[in-house]
C-alpha cells in the first residue's frame, strides 16, 4: 500500500466542484489521511480548494497519477468524466472513491470492475448516505431480526434546488434517486418490480425531465418500498421530511432524519445538515481505514452500483410507459 511521506494515506481530488468541498473537509477529519493535491480542468478552482487545505495543485491529471504520495483518488468530476478518470487512476495503481452516479451505462461499470480486478485496486462507490451510524444500526437491527418481518420502507427527499442547479444536474432519477436505490439495496436488498411517476416540478415546469418523482418497489417478501424525491421544495413544517428513512417491521421499526441537527450554511443544498455533511466523513473514514488499510469491502460495492443503475433505468421506463416493470439484475462477476 502506498502512503504519503508522513505515514498517512495520501489522497488526491480530481474535480474541484461543489461536492469537492465536502470531500476535502471529510479528508481533514480523518486522522489517517492527508489531502495531497487537487486537479481540475479549471485551474482556479483547483487553486482555491488546494489553498484552503495546504495541498498541491496539479497541472494535469497525469501529473497527479504519477505522484507516489497519492494512494487514493477521489473522482469528483461531472458524471461524463467519471469513467475515463477512474480507469486512468486504477491503471496507475491508485484506489478510487468514485462519486455517484458512477456511470450512465452498465458497460462502463463492467469496465471499471474489470480494471479494478486486473490492477488489484479498489473502486468504492461514493454512496455516502448509508455510512452514518444511524443507518448502520438500522441494518444491524434488520439483519438480527429485531424488527420482525419487514413490511415497509420509506425514503423521503425534499431539498429545494434552484433552476440553475436542476439544469446542471438534470433528471432527478440519476442524481437524487441513486441515493434511494443504493439505500434500499443496502437495507433490504433487491426489489422484484416497481412503478414510477415523474414530473418536471412546479418551479421548473418547462424542463424535459423529472425534478420530482414517486417510486414504489415491491420486495420479494411482499414488503413495499416507497421512494420519494423532489427538488421543488424544502419541508419547513414542524415534522420536516427533508431527508427521512423509515423501516417498519412486525415487531419494531427504525426512523432516521437529517433534521436531527441543522445550522445555517448556504454553501449548497444540505450543507447545513450534519446528517448530510457528516456522511462524507464516515464514508472517507471507511474508505481509508476499512478498505485501504484493512482490505475490507465497502458497504456498497460496484455490484450495488450496477443494481442501483438497473433500478433507476426501470424507474425511468416505468414513468414513461405508466406500467409496472419487472426488475432484472445481472452480476458483475
Amino acid at each position: 500500500m502506498m502512503q504519503s511521506n508522513d505515514g498517512e494515506v495520501g489522497l488526491a481530488i480530481v474535480g474541484a466542484g461543489l461536492v469537492a468541498q465536502l470531500h476535502s473537509r471529510a479528508i481533514q477529519t480523518c486522522h489517517q489521511a492527508r489531502l495531497v493535491g487537487v486537479y481540475d480542468v479549471q485551474p482556479e478552482r483547483a487553486q482555491q480548494l488546494a489553498a484552503e487545505h495546504k495541498a498541491r495543485v496539479y497541472q494535469s491529471q497525469d501529473e497527479l497519477l504519477k505522484d507516489g504520495d497519492v494512494c487514493g483518488v477521489h473522482v469528483l468530476t461531472p458524471p461524463t468524466g467519471h469513467v475515463p478518470a477512474t480507469i486512468a487512476a486504477l491503471e496507475a495503481g491508485k484506489h478510487v472513491l468514485l462519486e455517484k452516479p458512477l456511470a450512465d451505462q452498465a458497460e462502463d461499470l463492467y469496465q471499471i470492475a474489470s480494471t479494478a480486478a486486473q490492477q488489484n485496486r479498489l473502486c468504492m462507490p461514493a454512496h455516502n448516505y448509508i455510512y452514518v451510524p444511524s443507518l448502520l444500526q438500522a441494518k444491524r437491527l434488520i439483519n438480527e431480526g429485531k424488527l420482525g418481518k419487514i413490511a415497509a420502507f420509506w425514503m423521503l427527499f425534499n431539498l429545494y434546488h434552484t433552476r440553475e442547479l436542476v439544469e446542471k444536474y438534470g433528471s432527478i432519477y440519476r442524481v437524487a434517486c441513486t441515493h434511494h436505490a443504493y439505500s434500499l439495496l443496502y437495507l433490504l436488498g433487491r426489489p422484484s418490480r416497481l412503478i414510477s411517476f415523474g414530473v418536471p416540478g412546479v418551479h421548473t415546469p418547462d424542463l424535459p425531465y423529472a425534478a420530482q418523482t414517486a417510486i414504489t418497489c415491491e420486495m420479494p417478501n411482499g414488503a413495499l418500498a416507497n421512494l420519494w424525491a423532489s427538488f421543488a421544495a424544502n419541508d419547513l413544517t414542524n415534522d420536516p421530511w427533508q431527508v427521512v428513512y423509515k423501516v417498519l417491521g412486525t415487531q419494531g421499526g427504525v426512523n432516521y432524519s437529517w433534521n436531527e441537527a441543522c445550522y445555517e450554511d448556504d454553501g449548497g443544498p444540505g450543507f447545513g445538515m450534519p446528517g448530510y455533511v457528516d456522511s462524507f466523513c464516515h464514508e472517507v473514514d471507511f474508505f481509508v481505514n476499512r478498505c485501504i488499510l484493512a482490505n475490507q469491502q465497502p458497504l456498497s460495492t460496484l455490484q450495488d452500483a450496477l443494481d442501483a443503475l438497473r433500478i433507476i433505468e426501470a424507474s425511468e421506463v416505468a414513468s414513461r410507459k405508466g406500467t409496472a416493470i419487472e426488475l432484472q439484475f445481472d452480476d458483475l462477476s
